[in-house]
């Protein structure tokens, strides 16, 4: 038996005019719209100077643009990436969690072959890099880093430095896959090729200088607005007898008529419960046209 309980109307302002923003469990961490600014300036600075760079050592004019900051795990950011590239690792002096650029590998052969003298309109087929490539690589990789660390600089604990060359994403385990990361991802255009590339950076680096600078994760999700949202979130209740136990036999002979007897006394209230769990006693009744129950006593655990 199925019991509505009928809260008395309060007057003043309706639930509807209270506006909560829906939390992702799945999603704990959050930015605010404060820090996603401050992000984007940084990076959009990072893309100015790595233009200046590739164009000034690769001898090729490239164009560098922030596309977009987002806010995913290292799982889900991997996902997305070819199964075959070139991702940087910066590595920070006092953090085991490193930065990482990434950018297709053909980029990369064709910034070798411009630095090499040769000239290339088209990019050239990616694979993996040769010692000679790895080191005019690490060259421009180094010059890289310096810019991201001047860019970022009040973000990150430190400039990060050259760490390591990967070339796969899904055996790229330098974080938990559930850790939330930063990515800033760009459209790079080398002379007439347009590719892409990335950046990420462990939210765990750049979190507690984003709150240091005012620009906290979620500042507005203070304890008193989750624990009103908590309060105003629907719950379904029931009023329960004492269960019987019966034979499933006897529950596939079930038909209209029948009478089960339950070891409820008369005298005895219902359970209330919240799915599986009690929380109050009540005693059935009526209010109008309609069934109701009065509260007895409530479980102390609940309060």
């Amino acid at each position: 038996m199925t019991i509505v309980v009928e809260e008395p109307r309060t007057t003043g302002a309706p639930d509807a005019a209270v506006q909560h923003v829906p939390y992702d469990f799945s999603r704990p961490a959050q930015l605010s719209r404060e820090s996603i600014r401050h992000l984007e300036a940084a990076f959009e600075s990072f893309a100015r100077l790595w233009s200046s760079q590739l164009t000034a050592k690769v001898r090729l004019r490239a164009h560098v643009a922030l596309e977009r900051v987002e806010l995913v795990t290292y799982e889900e950011y991997a996902s997305t990436l070819p199964g075959t590239t070139a991702m940087v690792t910066g590595a920070f002096a006092d953090r085991e969690e490193p930065c990482v650029v990434q950018f297709g590998l053909d980029s990369a052969l064709l910034w070798v072959v411009q630095m090499m003298g040769g000239r290339s309109t088209t990019l050239p087929e990616g694979r993996t890099f040769t010692p000679i490539e790895l080191a005019l690589v690490r060259h421009v990789m180094d010059g890289t880093f310096e810019h991201l660390g001047a860019s970022l600089d009040p973000l990150l604990p430190d400039a990060p430095v050259f760490g390591a060359v990967h070339y796969n994403p899904q055996y790229m385990q330098v974080i938990s896959a559930a850790a939330a990361v930063i990515v800033a991802r760009y459209a790079m255009r080398l002379g007439d090729a347009e590719t892409a590339a990335t950046v990420m950076l462990p939210v765990s680096v750049v979190v507690d200088r984003l709150a240091e600078a005012g620009d906290g994760v979620a500042p507005g999700h203070t304890a008193e607005h989750t624990l009103d949202q908590v309060s105003r979130a629907p719950v379904d209740v029931a009023l329960r007898l004492a269960p019987i136990t019966i034979r499933a036999g006897e529950v596939l002979e079930l038909a209209p008529g029948d009478l089960l007897r339950f070891p409820h006394p008369e005298t005895k209230p219902f359970e209330l419960v919240a799915g599986a769990t009690p929380i109050a006693r009540a005693t059935p009744g009526a209010r109008g046209s309609r069934l109701a129950c009065t509260i007895t006593t409530v479980h102390e655990e609940t309060r």
